[in-house]
């Protein structure tokens, strides 16, 4: 009898585990034990120019271009989560070492909507591939920082300012996460844009 009872409340913990488990997998947030990966998997060699853009990604608009993805707060609108997919070269940077690098700060507040990953077009005003048609572009808090802005607005959705901790986290510090930030551009800068791609 005592075996029955215990076999019993044995499968009711397990049962409650796997549903507190659940949306923690499903949602790819991972906070400890954590720790960064920088080896080549982790964060892979960044190419240069347009010719290393397509040796490394391929083509823009393949079926490889979208193949992975991550689960981010306020991704579509704020506080509404959802997945931004991109291009598993930067699989393990993206939802390994940055995302995780968030949850693990507690400070998934200072995602703010958009986080958009792959999309298939071309750069804004021009006839040539946007990087983010190869799955090698992320931007993030896109309706505080919008194309043309030269300098970067640090205000989650939560509302607080957090200053350059997200750019930062982009970035990484040595040896990095890889990323080129938008801003930097001297023409046009763009500071939601985080590209796996210099000179292009």
């Amino acid at each position: 009898m005592a075996l029955g009872i215990l076999a019993r409340r044995l499968a009711v913990t397990v049962t409650l585990a796997a549903a507190v488990a659940g949306p923690t997998v499903a949602d790819a947030v991972v906070i400890d034990p954590w720790v960064h990966d920088h080896s080549d998997a982790g964060v892979p060699p960044r190419p240069s120019g347009y010719s290393g853009l397509v040796q490394t990604f391929g083509q823009p608009c393949s079926d490889r271009a979208n193949n992975s993805r991550s689960w981010w707060p306020s991704q579509s609108a704020r506080n509404v989560a959802g997945y931004v997919y991109y291009h598993p070269y930067i699989a393990r940077d993206v939802g390994y070492n940055i995302r995780n690098h968030v949850a693990h700060d507690h400070n998934d507040g200072s995602v703010d909507y958009l986080v958009g990953g792959y999309n298939c077009r071309t750069i804004r005003g021009s006839t040539d591939w946007s990087v983010h048609a190869f799955g090698a572009a992320i931007d993030t808090n896109s309706a505080r920082n919008p194309l043309g802005q030269s300098f970067w607005n640090g205000k989650g959705a939560d509302g607080y300012d957090y200053g350059r901790y997200l750019p930062n986290v982009w970035r990484g510090a040595y040896p990095g996460h890889g990323f080129f930030w938008g801003i930097n551009w001297d023409s046009r800068p763009d500071p939601m844009h985080f590209q796996y791609v210099t000179d292009y």
